[in-house]
């Protein structure tokens, strides 16, 4: 197995800084405010719209530095799914914005896929 460490670079710096902020700023809530942000994140609603394209793209971008074509598609598959479900649940509220999320979902597939 072949590990790209150019891409293996702007993952790290990618991801580790989101996810050191993310997890500093959820240390300084309090007791509440965690309880809510849990709450929150259990929702099917998250899960389907923001949690299937975050993972997706991570998976795709792990295939990716680790030149694995095969966790590549599973990655790529699972961000189409769900931008699709973003898409369809954006369409309801506003159609520019379900349209631009459509378009930044293909942008994103394109380059991931390369």
């Amino acid at each position: 197995m072949n590990i790209d460490f150019d891409r293996l670079v702007s993952f790290f710096i990618m991801w580790g800084i989101p996810i050191f902020m993310i997890t500093r700023t959820y240390l300084k809530m309090n007791v509440d405010d965690r309880e809510s942000a849990k709450r929150d994140f259990k929702t099917p609603r998250f899960i389907f719209t923001m949690g299937f394209p975050i993972v997706g793209i991570f998976i795709a971008q792990i295939g990716s530095f680790l030149r694995t074509d095969v966790v590549n598609t599973v990655g790529i598959i699972i961000l189409a799914v769900g931008g699709t479900v973003s898409v369809v649940d954006m369409w309801r509220k506003n159609k520019l914005k379900s349209i631009l999320i459509s378009l930044l979902i293909m942008f994103a597939i394109y380059f991931l896929h390369g």
